[in-house]
């Protein structure tokens, strides 16, 4: 199964058979194997065409010259002090007990935190409003919040550290956010309704309505 282009590049210039490896796009896939690797060809730049066995998707053979993957790192080579701290680096650090308190808020600010692609001032207004009204695919019940708790978390399965109802209050949370930041966008996009027509025609059927049910607030 082949993915067409999407995103900018790689995060990383090479990768290796056995590498761990995550799609920024595509969070919810989870943390995936490269089973194979062959150079090729992209623009006249020198790319590959990664295969990557994703738990949650199956097998997809990527380019790295459009597709955004990131190396994951062996969990006895993260190092907290220069990275976010996930939901396992968090509960591994709360093993002695006396960082509850933090590890709990620290955890509750990762389920409700929004991408940085979405927040990023740096990237353009268009790419931020795309990006957060692709969150829209992500929905309260089914698979879907499982999907949303994967990309959230980082955890294969999420289920093994929250319980669904744990989940849906955390999504509803998180849910809110995507909301407000969805209606701050709303507010710088007005005076060019041209670029949110076109975007509305992609959105997930839950993020058009979202738009209508916000601009009706105004």
């Amino acid at each position: 199964m082949s993915e067409g282009a999407e995103g900018s590049m790689a995060t990383a210039s090479h990768f290796e058979f056995g590498q761990r490896v995550r799609h920024l796009k595509k969070p919810e896939w989870g943390i995936g194997v490269i089973v194979k690797t062959e150079d090729t060809a992209s623009g006249g730049k020198r790319a590959q065409r990664v295969t990557v066995r994703f738990p949650n998707s199956g097998l997809k053979t990527l380019n790295t010259s459009h597709a955004q993957l990131q190396l994951v790192k062996e969990e006895a080579e993260a190092d907290l002090s220069y990275s976010t701290p996930t939901v396992a680096d968090l509960d591994r650090m709360n093993q002695s007990g006396w960082l509850t308190p933090v590890a709990e808020r620290k955890i509750s600010e990762i389920m409700t935190s929004l991408p940085m692609a979405v927040r990023d001032p740096f990237i353009g207004l268009p790419k931020r409003l795309a990006a957060t009204l692709d969150l829209y695919r992500f929905e309260r019940h089914g698979r879907s919040l499982i999907d949303w708790a994967v990309a959230q978390t980082g955890l294969a399965d999420p289920l093994t550290r929250f319980s669904r109802h744990e989940l849906e209050m955390h999504f509803d949370r998180w849910a809110a956010e995507r909301d407000n930041h969805l209606q701050r966008l709303l507010q710088e996009v007005r005076t060019e309704p041209a670029v949110l027509n076109g975007l509305l025609d992609s959105a997930p059927p839950a993020g058009r309505e979202a738009v209508r049910r916000l601009i009706a607030l105004r």
